[in-house]
C-alpha cells in the first residue's frame, strides 16, 4: 500500500509540473501573439545587400513532388539564391522529370571536394545556364548525406534545407534570413511548418486551402499549431530550442562545415570523431544538428542563439492514413531517443547554460519519457479503481477537468493565432486551415475526440520507436505522396 501511494504522489508530481510547464508555454506564446508585429521590410530587389543564400532540395523518390517544389523555390522573393537539388540515389522517375523538365547546360565537375566531409559517390552534376539552379546525381547515402553533398557544392554563405514535398512562402526566405544577418550569434534560424493537404496551387501560389475533411490530419493541424505556434516559439525565446525543422531551416554554411555537415555513418569529419566517435546515426539529423552547434558554440564560448520565427511559412504534406502516422511519429520518437542519448553529458551541464539545465531536461523528462509515464498512469489509475483504492467519481471529475482546461487553453489560443495572422501576411491566416466559426468549432471537437483516441494511438506509436530505439533498429517508412493539386487539375 505504501508503494501505491508513493507511485501516487510521484504521477501526481509529474503531471502537475506538465500542466505547469504547458501553461508556461502557452503564456509565453500569448506574449508574443499580443504584440502583432507586422513582417519585416524585403530586401532591396536589386539584391545588393541580400547575402547569397544556397538552398538544398535532397530529394529520394519524389516523382509525385518534385518538379512542383523546385518551380516554387525558384520563384522566390528573394534576389540573391541557388537551389541545389540532391538526387539521393531514387529508384523512381525523379531525375528523369528533373532533367526533362529544366534546362541544363553542361555537367559540371564538384565546386568544394572536401575529403574531412565524405559523401556517397556523386554520379554527375549539372547547372542551369543561369547558375541558379544545380542538380546532383549520387548514390544512395540517405537524407543528411545528400545534405552533405549539397553543402560541399554550395557557393551560398548560408545554407537553407527545404524538404522535397515542401512548399516555400515567396516572402519565407526573406524573413528567416534576417535574425541571421542582424545578429552575429544566431547559428540557425527556422519558421513554421503548415499542413500542405488539400492544397489548389494556380501559378506557383497558393489559392486554396480549406480545411481538411481527414480527421487525422485534423490532429496533426493542432499538434502542428501546439508544436510550432505554441512550444517553439517559447522556447526560442528564452533560447533553449533544441529542434528546427528538416523540412525548413537556415544554417551558416561556416558553422555546418566547422562541425561536420550532418551526421552519418560514414562521417569522419574531426570535430564529429572527437566529440561522437565514428560509426554514429541518427534518423532525425535535424535536431542532432542543432543540438551539436549548440556544443561547438558553447564549448567555444561563443554567443549562440537558435530562433524560431511564426511567420515565415514551409508547407508539407502530413500522413492521411494512419498506419503512416503511427510509423512517422514512431521514427519521431527513435530519433529523439538517439540523439538525447549523444548527448546526454551536456544534461544539467552549467556550462551548457539553457541547454543543459533547461532544455536537455525538457526534452528528456516531458517528451522522451512522457509515454512511458502515461502508459503507467493509466494501468496504475485503472488498478486504484478497480481495488476500490480511488474513488470513480473523482477520477472521472479530474478527467473531465483535464479536458475543459486543455479545450480552453486550445481554443483561446487558437482564437489569438488567427487574430496575429490578420496582421500578418494571407499565408500566415491560409496556414491555420480553418476559416470560419464551423471549422474552427469541428477543428476544437477533434482536439476533444484525440484525448480519447489519438492521443492513445500516438503513445503506442511513441513506446515502439522507444523499443526500436533499443533494439538499435533503424527504419526510415517514409509514407506515400499525394503531392499539391493546380487548379487546372480540377474538374
Amino acid at each position: 500500500m505504501i508503494l501505491l501511494r508513493i507511485a501516487e504522489k510521484l504521477l501526481i508530481l509529474y503531471f502537475g509540473l506538465y500542466l505547469l510547464i504547458d501553461i508556461m508555454l502557452y503564456l509565453g506564446s500569448f506574449v508574443i501573439f499580443l504584440r502583432r508585429k507586422a513582417p519585416k521590410p524585403k530586401p532591396d530587389p536589386n539584391g545588393q545587400s541580400a547575402p547569397f543564400v544556397s538552398v538544398i532540395v535532397p530529394a529520394y523518390n519524389e516523382e509525385v513532388s518534385i518538379v512542383p517544389c523546385i518551380r516554387m523555390l525558384l520563384d522566390l522573393d528573394y534576389p540573391n539564391y541557388e537551389v541545389i537539388v540532391v538526387n539521393d540515389g531514387s529508384k523512381d522517375t525523379t531525375r528523369d522529370k528533373m532533367l526533362e523538365a529544366f534546362s541544363w547546360g553542361s555537367e559540371t565537375e564538384p565546386l568544394h571536394p572536401d575529403e574531412t566531409l565524405q559523401t556517397a559517390t556523386v554520379e554527375s552534376i549539372y547547372a542551369s545556364v543561369d547558375q541558379r539552379l544545380i542538380f546532383i546525381d549520387k548514390q544512395n547515402g540517405g537524407k543528411a548525406d545528400a545534405i552533405n553533398a549539397g553543402i560541399l557544392n554550395a557557393r551560398g554563405k548560408y545554407i537553407c534545407t527545404i524538404d522535397a514535398d515542401s512548399i516555400l512562402d515567396r516572402e519565407a526566405l526573406t524573413r528567416v534570413i534576417e535574425p541571421l544577418e542582424r545578429d552575429p550569434a544566431v547559428f540557425v534560424s527556422g519558421g513554421q511548418l503548415a499542413l500542405s493537404n488539400n492544397l489548389v496551387i494556380r501559378g506557383n501560389r497558393v489559392v486554396s486551402a480549406r480545411m481538411p475533411r481527414n480527421i487525422w490530419v485534423h490532429w496533426q493541424i493542432l499538434e502542428y499549431i501546439s508544436t510550432f505556434m505554441v512550444a517553439r516559439i517559447s522556447l526560442s525565446r528564452i533560447n533553449a530550442l533544441l529542434i528546427m525543422s528538416g523540412a525548413f531551416s537556415v544554417f551558416r554554411k561556416e558553422d555546418l562545415l566547422a562541425t561536420g555537415g550532418f551526421l552519418t555513418k560514414t562521417n569522419r569529419h574531426p570535430y564529429i570523431t572527437r566529440t561522437l566517435g565514428t560509426g554514429k546515426h541518427t534518423i532525425t539529423e535535424d535536431m542532432e544538428v542543432v543540438l551539436r552547434l549548440w556544443k561547438y558554440h558553447r564549448d567555444g564560448r561563443r554567443p549562440a542563439r537558435a530562433v524560431f520565427l511564426p511567420g515565415p511559412v514551409c508547407w508539407t504534406e502530413a500522413p492521411e492514413k494512419p498506419s503512416q502516422l503511427y510509423k512517422q511519429r514512431m521514427r519521431w520518437h527513435q530519433g529523439l531517443a538517439e540523439t538525447l542519448s549523444m548527448y546526454r553529458k551536456m544534461m544539467f551541464e552549467p556550462k551548457y547554460r539553457m541547454t543543459g539545465l533547461v532544455a536537455l531536461p525538457y526534452y528528456f523528462f516531458m517528451e522522451l519519457i512522457a509515454p512511458v509515464v502515461k502508459l503507467f498512469s493509466v494501468l496504475f489509475v485503472t488498478y486504484m479503481v478497480a481495488g476500490g483504492y480511488l474513488n470513480r467519481d473523482w477520477v472521472l471529475l479530474m478527467l473531465a477537468g483535464t479536458i475543459l482546461i486543455t479545450t480552453i487553453v486550445m481554443s483561446t489560443i487558437t482564437v489569438l493565432i488567427e487574430n496575429w495572422s490578420n496582421h500578418q501576411s494571407a499565408t500566415n491566416r491560409d496556414a491555420l486551415r480553418y476559416k470560419n466559426l464551423g471549422e474552427w468549432t469541428v477543428l476544437l471537437l477533434s482536439g476533444i475526440l484525440a484525448n480519447f483516441s489519438y492521443s492513445f494511438y500516438r503513445m503506442f506509436a511513441q513506446l515502439h520507436g522507444l523499443l526500436n530505439y533499443f533494439r538499435k533498429k533503424q527504419e526510415w517508412n517514409k509514407f506515400e505522396r499525394k503531392g499539391v493539386v493546380y487548379e487546372e487539375q480540377l474538374p
